[in-house]
């Protein structure tokens, strides 16, 4: 009170009152026994010039947000904890992942001292609502969970089997704080909290994610992978324990959101861009926080920017109907492809971008099927009202430009998105971009933030969409663009970053994949909220399998770090592969030497416990081949082999050419005329522009003039 003379006295004192049974408000000394605390400023740098602003955008909304800086400077200094003090001013340090941590950090939504989450809640059954039961089936971690409910005098017993076959006795971080976050009968405290609510939050999440990273960095001390044949040249030079064997710390791609998961899922989309051609429709789906679903669940006093878990399940619901509309309902016919992934930038709303790829019956083709499908102009407020309406709520751009210069979108004096557009009385076709779409000079304007706007300044949208689901979404043909990587690299692109420097902080140590990734993330509730529930980032349809490759004798392999080597090059299933065992394939399946290597996953489905190929009785995989660069030849010619060669039994069969065991796969690729001329190059080039970008583009080049012969 004394240095902050702008609080309300009396709300102070009823605070008091309600912690005065605190165990840990009665032993730890209070704020107001702390000398004056040391003077940090922290700069957000939101340099237009210096960053990129797709991922290094400055917040745009008032909001609680977490800035992760585990990941910037030496990693003790930024060590996540809490040090209290007793009466007696003995330091304790406090751990994320103690049970009195949240009741330590969040006093008010813990006014009793009960405790938090800790490593060892027991896995027990519960009685749990319907909402809960439903949220449950979407856990990401593994094991075994039995559920029952009563509902209208009957006991309902639910068990979800999860993909570990091992039963986890512990109950996770993340399934502690789903169940926190339940909307339940009686109050739910935190969920009345507003922006401590907002705080708790992306607190928590940061907590989940800490623990999930930390368990990665740990098991790399534990379980290596590495070539079986350099385990192989381990032995020969003496080393026998598994220990002696490292590698550096990585972040693999099955830690969902790292950018090698990004990176392996653009490529999957890539994949289907080259088995089903480019992509129709680019569709982007934002939320609204006015949506009557949001509204009517919202306490007194309270706004939707106080309740992100409820925005996260209401903006859920939305894009799942909006996913059974299009895709079941073939809104704009049937469906071939569909990749969405779902964002959360400084903007305060999540949405999703969608990227939709049509049968070859049902493509968008000429104007006029543009012209059916996609509207950008105000429409006749007398004829449609309602759809007037939501245009001009959600569907008008700016203003900016000349009409207000110091709008977010102005880059350098001029609109980044070329708003305001040009008037046009027909649809044009664009020049390798989108449609240049009809905005007749009607006089149609409306009045919006003082400014009046007309036909240039709408955002294209598809009329039944917008009066179905009452938000902004906008639509696009990008069916005529060629260089569709783009689209697939912006939905890709990973989490939003806000550059942060704290004052008198040292110079920043060397930093691995997992501190890369902590580099600076900004965590917003909404985002914290969808990942605490375990809703989906991402969605790719149909599935892509990328198929190992490596050349006899050196598959990656998993061993723990106290197992011997020599029993490990023993162990015959570790020597099994998708490759080795496509081998296998041919040699049992008589209709399986038809296809290639590639076209494997469409007719065949790979059973990861027993690691055997077996034939596929419905649906079908899309197959990638890992990518090889010309710097490992043995590699590189392998796998223009494997793109040309059908029925392969062995590694020894694709280096035989009629009768002939050439010494190595670029002999055998040269004897059966597929690097005649340079002809490989031109396809590995072809094959690279499909997907890497122009800095990796002259690498590639550069790499190919001095290694290869």
């Amino acid at each position: 009170m004394d240095g902050t003379p702008n609080l309300d006295r009396s709300t102070v004192q009823i605070l008091m009152g309600v912690l005065s049974n605190n165990p840990y408000a009665q032993t730890f000394r209070m704020l107001r026994d702390i000398p004056t605390l040391d003077n940090y400023r922290i700069t957000l740098n939101a340099s237009v010039r210096d960053l990129d602003q797709r991922t290094y955008n400055k917040p745009t909304t008032s909001e609680v947000g977490a800035i992760w800086v585990e990941g910037n400077g030496d990693q003790t200094s930024y060590k996540r904890s809490i040090t209290v003090y007793d009466r007696n001013n003995c330091p304790t340090r406090i751990q994320c992942y103690h049970g009195c941590y949240d009741p330590l950090g969040y006093p008010l939504l813990h006014p009793n001292g009960e405790p938090g989450w800790h490593k060892e809640i027991p896995m027990v059954g519960e009685s749990l609502t319907t909402s809960l039961m439903t949220e449950m089936t979407q856990l990401e971690d593994g094991g075994t969970l039995c559920f029952a409910f009563l509902f209208k005098n009957m006991v309902f017993l639910f068990i979800i089997e999860c993909h570990d076959s091992k039963r986890r006795k512990v109950v996770s971080a993340r399934e502690y704080y789903c169940y926190k976050l339940q909307i339940q009968s009686e109050k739910n405290l935190i969920l009345v909290g507003g922006r401590l609510f907002q705080q708790f939050l992306v607190d928590m999440y940061i907590k989940i994610e800490s623990c999930r990273l930390d368990y990665v960095r740990n098991e790399q001390g534990k379980i290596r992978a590495d070539l079986y044949q350099g385990i192989v040249d381990s032995i020969n030079v003496g080393e026998v324990r598994g220990s002696r064997v490292g590698k550096l710390i990585v972040l693999p791609p099955s830690f969902i959101g790292g950018p090698r998961d990004m990176q392996r899922r653009y490529l999957d989309a890539m994949a289907l861009v080259q088995r089903y051609g480019k992509p129709d429709i680019f569709l982007t789906m934002t939320c609204n926080p006015k949506w009557d679903e949001i509204r009517a669940e919202l306490l007194p006093g309270q706004i939707a920017q106080d309740r992100p878990d409820l925005t996260a399940r209401v903006f859920r619901a939305k894009m799942e109907d909006l996913k059974k509309f299009i895709f079941k309902g073939n809104f704009f016919g049937d469906v071939a492809v569909h990749v969405y992934v779902i964002e959360f930038q400084k903007r305060g709303l999540p949405h999703a971008h969608f990227l939709i790829i049509l049968e070859s019956g049902c493509k968008i083709i000429n104007p006029e099927q543009y012209d059916n499908l996609v509207s950008a102009e105000i429409p006749n407020q007398r004829k449609y009202p309602e759809l007037h309406k939501l245009v001009v709520k959600h569907m008008l751009h700016g203003p900016c430009g000349p009409l207000r210069n110091t709008s977010p979108c102005m880059r350098n004096g001029r609109c980044r998105f070329r708003y305001p557009r040009q008037f046009n009385e027909t649809i044009v076709q664009g020049n390798d971009s989108y449609p240049i779409y009809r905005r007749r000079d009607n006089g149609h304007t409306v009045h919006v933030r003082g400014c009046e706007l007309d036909n240039r300044w709408v955002a294209p949208y598809n009329p039944h969409l917008l009066m179905r689901y009452n938000c902004h979404i906008n639509i696009e043909i990008c069916s005529s663009i060629r260089a569709v990587k783009y689209l697939f690299k912006y939905i890709y692109k990973g989490h939003d970053r806000t550059q942060i420097h704290v004052g008198s902080s040292e110079a920043s140590a060397p930093i691995d994949e997992i501190k890369m990734f902590q580099d600076a993330r900004w965590m917003s509730p909404l985002e914290a909220a969808w990942r605490i529930f375990g809703f989906h980032l991402s969605e790719i349809k149909p599935s892509v399998r990328s198929l190992q490759l490596h050349v006899s004798g050196k598959q990656s392999i998993c061993y723990n770090e106290n197992d011997d080597l020599e029993e490990v090059c023993q162990r015959d299933k570790l020597k099994k592969t998708m490759l080795t065992e496509f081998f296998e394939a041919n040699k049992t399946f008589p209709e399986a030497r038809n296809y290639l290597y590639r076209e494997f996953p469409e007719y065949f489905t790979w059973d990861q416990s027993r690691k055997i190929w077996k034939p596929r009785k419905k649906g079908g995989e899309v197959g990638i081949v890992v990518y090889a660069p010309p710097t490992d030849p043995d590699r590189y010619y392998l796998r223009i082999l494997l793109n040309h060669v059908r029925g392969a039994t062995s590694f020894e069969y694709l280096k035989t050419v009629n009768g002939v065991v050439h010494p190595s796969y670029r002999a055998s690729a040269q004897a059966r005329g597929l690097i005649e001329m340079d002809d490989s190059l031109s396809e590995c080039l072809l094959e690279a522009a499909t997907f890497k970008f122009p800095s990796a583009l002259r690498r590639l080049f550069a790499t190919i003039l001095v290694f290869v012969r």
